[in-house]
């Protein structure tokens, strides 16, 4: 007979016995042999300082009595939980979300969150979520980015943009894309290390710049030949915050793009909001020059940070970034909607250009197109897209085409 490969322990957290049973026998039927079951937050802290290296997954209530789900999640993220977390319970929504809100603040790795009484299909889709990397998968990510194997990749070219288009709220006709790092072929396997392991890796041993130039070389070549097919757009670059901070930047940028037979105005750059308060007086003299040279400025992930209208005053943005989290929960939530809906005025007053991140469905389209929206970004028009595809791609969508 055939043995079922061992899943891991998964750690169930519930005053209600007959929550417990249930979900019990779902997870019995999904394949999930070795459960463990706690009645209570002190309980199930026991259970995971006896257990830690087996548990893969806790699923646990936000409302019980001795030790509520949203202090269980503090002490969890105390002990450095690897696992990942299912928020289940009987509040509402807006309580749900807000301890969504909590988990990830505490970096925890949350699958998502369900309401009571959940059913068999709904928690199938979280669990599907697990599907870990392997050991040699994850080893290989480990090599790859190491300082020595990060330089070698910069200095044989192995970074390369990939562009996402901005659109026309009103048209859905190409204005912009978005420049975007990849590097395919990073991992043994031929797949690659996303963006969000890699720029971190870059930073932490100082090549932020060594990669910013890396880019803005290429997009400059990019949008060169794309000027000499016609194509009227402009570019946005992603610049890290570390090198918001080289005050020998704009200078360095701006004879890069002269070099490459471009100006200033045919470029964005997007800046995220949440870093702005990093050592801000060289962040603002560096932005600013830029908008003197004539870059665009953006804001990028707007929303997301702690001093929002503080750098709306103090710094020459020129475009609005509203972050995709706010379009994908407006639909649902009364207060993303509020939010999004006021961020989008607030843009607009300030007669600055207002783009929607994250669209993906028709109907947050038409949302963020009655919030005032000027242009959207997102899955609904074009995923990011290596240069050859891109170029395509804006030939069917441009003014005319």
């Amino acid at each position: 007979m055939m043995q079922t490969p061992d899943k891991g322990i998964v750690l169930v957290v519930d005053d209600d016995n007959f929550q417990l049973e249930i979900l019990g026998q779902q997870l019995h039927s999904l394949g999930w042999s070795r459960l463990l079951f706690a009645a209570s937050g002190r309980a199930a802290l026991q259970l995971f300082d006896a257990h830690k290296a087996d548990i893969r997954l806790i699923i646990s209530d936000l409302s019980m009595p001795d030790m509520d789900g949203l202090v269980l999640m503090r002490h969890f993220a105390q002990r450095e939980l690897d696992a990942a977390i299912v928020l289940i319970s009987g509040v509402s929504d807006e309580i749900l979300n807000s301890a969504a809100g909590l988990a990830s603040a505490h970096r925890l790795h949350l699958l998502g969150v369900l309401s009571k009484p959940n059913s068999l299909e709904s928690l199938a889709t979280l669990l599907v979520k697990l599907d870990a990397p392997s050991a040699a998968r994850q080893r290989g990510h480990d090599a790859a980015l190491s300082p020595e194997r990060l330089r070698d990749a910069l200095d044989r070219g192995e970074f390369v943009p990939w562009y996402q288009p901005k659109v026309q709220a009103s048209s859905g006709q190409a204005v912009a894309v978005e420049a975007l790092a990849r590097w395919p072929g990073s991992l043994p396997d031929g797949d690659m290390v996303g963006p969000g392991h890699f720029v971190a890796a870059m930073e932490n041993v100082g090549l932020s710049d060594a990669l910013f130039y890396a880019m803005a070389r290429q997009v400059i070549a990019d949008m060169k030949q794309w000027r000499d097919q016609g194509l009227e757009l402009k570019a946005a670059i992603n610049l890290s915050m570390d090198s918001a901070l080289n005050l020998d930047m704009p200078e360095t940028l701006h004879q890069l793009v002269l070099a490459g037979g471009l100006q200033a105005r045919d470029f964005i750059i997007e800046v995220t909001e949440s870093r702005l308060m990093v050592q801000r007086s060289l962040a603002m003299e560096s932005l600013t020059r830029l908008s003197l040279m004539g870059f665009k400025l953006s804001i990028d992930d707007f929303g997301t940070g702690y001093s929002s209208l503080v750098q709306l005053v103090d710094l020459p943005f020129r475009e609005l970034k509203i972050d995709g989290r706010f379009v994908r929960r407006a639909i649902m939530e009364e207060k993303a909607r509020t939010i999004l809906r006021i961020a989008a005025t607030l843009g607009s007053n300030l007669k600055m250009d207002v783009t929607a991140e994250g669209v993906e469905t028709l109907e947050q389209l038409q949302y963020v197109r009655e919030c005032g929206c000027d242009t959207v970004q997102g899955y609904f028009f074009a995923r990011p897209m290596p240069f050859d595809t891109c170029t395509r791609w804006l030939h069917a969508h441009a003014p005319g085409a």
